[in-house]
């Protein structure tokens, strides 16, 4: 398993995946994100960690602009996955984590992946602690 990269399994899609992190996942506000999260265990699985991101046309009207703030954050959770994979693999769970872009304004990647590092250690840190209830 390649540790930096992006591959198709770590990212969610499917309707009932979708369905159940949106209604019965937690959620929180970093800014810019309005982010949902759910941890399920799972047996065995190669990947722990699966992501989505969405950029909603009511705030940027412009493909391009949207895109944009789409990679920025893809390529900020390649880069911070690390350690929420290493702790949800210990824990033994699957961690969903959707990433909804909540700003009106254009906030630069130095931020974006801040926000991302926030958001994946505290959502693996709750993630774990539940488990272990």
């Amino acid at each position: 398993m390649n540790v930096h990269g992006l591959p198709r399994a770590e990212r969610l899609r499917g309707n009932k995946i979708l369905g159940r992190l949106f209604t019965d996942g937690q959620s929180g506000f970093v800014f810019p994100f309005r982010y949902y999260w759910q941890a399920v265990p799972v047996e065995d699985e190669d990947y722990s960690v699966a992501m989505l991101v969405s950029v909603p046309k009511k705030m940027f009207k412009r493909a391009v602009k949207r895109n944009l703030f789409k990679r920025r954050t893809r390529e900020a959770f390649r880069q911070e996955k690390t350690n929420a994979v290493e702790r949800c693999t210990a824990a033994g769970l699957r961690l969903s984590v959707a990433f909804v872009y909540s700003s009106r304004e254009e906030v630069e990647f130095g931020k974006i992946r801040s926000s991302v590092r926030r958001i994946l250690s505290e959502v693996s840190k709750e993630a774990v602690l539940q488990s272990k209830r």
